[in-house]
């Protein structure tokens, strides 16, 4: 009997203790479950710092060259007009040039340049080297002129002519367009006084997503979009 007695007693004792302990815990737990809700509430995450640039496409350099003919007796062959373009951008891109000329009567009355009279009028040539382009396509076919072109002005033009089919760097050598003009010794008297002005205009669009296929340097490359 006595022990059964302490057992009692000892059972007794350890209920309240128990119940004291798992108090406790359960009060712990929803300090816990508290403090974690908070942190949700309240918690930031730290986010990293991001920054983004755009590439470039740009050009230096003489990328706009005005070759200036009249007064030419035939037979005449003056002196080369020369242009410079260097792709100068971030990003890898094709080169195109823009080939116009306009050309004005004078008091012979048959305007200087005139492809319906292949073997009389003035004869031009574009070429480049670096990379080098034996022959770009002279404009045969009559355009609006641009605002700037002179009084009596008829106009020519084909744009969009690739340079080379392989993108340029800012690592590319610098191109050299070469103009030529002649006159034929055969040339009538109607082109007398004459004149025309050959200008050209270099440009570039990216490579990326972007392409030359079929195209060929020194002649129009629709392939690409210029803008």
């Amino acid at each position: 009997m006595l022990g059964r007695e302490r057992d009692s007693v000892k059972s007794g004792r350890k209920r309240p203790l128990v119940a004291a302990l798992l108090a406790a815990f359960l009060s712990f737990a929803a300090v816990l479950a508290a403090g974690v809700a908070f942190a949700r509430f309240s918690g930031t995450q730290q986010s990293q710092t991001n920054s983004f640039s755009s590439g470039t496409v740009s050009l230096s350099s003489s990328t706009t060259g005005h070759c200036t003919v009249s007064n030419m007796l035939p037979g005449a062959s003056p002196s080369p007009c020369t242009m410079t373009a260097s792709y100068t951008g971030s990003a890898p891109a094709y080169m195109a040039v823009n080939v116009l000329i306009e050309t004005q009567a004078g008091n012979g009355g048959t305007k200087l340049y005139n492809p319906t009279d292949a073997t009389h009028h003035i004869q031009v040539a574009i070429s480049s080297t670096s990379p080098s382009v034996a022959a770009y396509t002279v404009p045969a076919t009559v355009t609006t002129c641009p605002g700037g072109a002179p009084a009596g002005s008829t106009c020519y033009e084909v744009d969009n002519q690739l340079v080379s089919t392989t993108a340029f760097t800012s690592s590319s050598p610098t191109v050299t367009f070469t103009t030529t003009a002649s006159l034929p010794s055969g040339t009538t008297t109607g082109y007398r006084g004459g004149s025309a002005q050959i200008i050209l205009t270099a440009h570039a669009a990216q490579s990326a997503n972007n392409t030359a296929t079929g195209c060929t340097a020194g002649a129009a490359c629709s392939a690409v979009h210029w803008s």
